[in-house]
């Protein structure tokens, strides 16, 4: 899974640094400034692009990622990154 970042003074957000996906597996990861992070699973590519678009990215967290999908919480350095 490649990550992007995201500088929470740039993007307006206040809680996440970095995203990531893996189209294969179909699994949204944000990482959060606490240094934790979650896998989103079964997250379709075009709401990955939804979100990365989004104007009001912790809204849209929020009011869509949290309740419509499973996640799983883990430690920021389980993550692994691909080259």
């Amino acid at each position: 899974m490649n990550y992007t970042n995201f500088d929470p003074k740039t993007w307006g957000n206040e809680s996440f640094v970095k995203i990531g996906y893996d189209n294969q597996a179909k699994q949204l990861c944000i990482v959060f400034l606490d240094e934790k992070a979650v896998y989103f699973k079964g997250v379709e590519e075009k709401i990955v692009f939804q979100f990365i678009i989004s104007t009001e990215k912790e809204s849209f967290l929020q009011e869509f990622l949290w309740p419509k999908y499973r996640h799983e919480w883990v430690p920021s350095s389980l993550l692994v990154q691909t080259p």
